[in-house]
């Protein structure tokens, strides 16, 4: 997986790893509404995470194996 910030001074994480996935409706729901408070907050989660943690979702873990980033690469 790699992230990359177009915007002056750039910067970019990539990361390596073992992956695994699932489509198991506890495990989506769990997580999605685990995200959802985190980044829409606790009165939202249920709601959210029912929305986008059902059917066509996808759960995708990382067990990172090699780490490379770089920050304010022009700097």
């Amino acid at each position: 997986m790699c992230v990359d910030d177009e915007r002056p001074p750039f910067s970019f994480v990539s990361i390596e790893g073992t992956v695994t996935l699932s489509e198991e409706p506890e495990e989506l729901l769990r997580w999605a509404t685990a995200n959802a408070a985190r980044y829409m907050g606790a009165d939202l989660a249920d709601e959210i995470g029912k929305r986008i943690g059902g059917p066509g979702a996808l759960l995708v873990r990382v067990r990172p194996t090699h780490i490379v980033a770089m920050a304010d690469l022009t700097d």
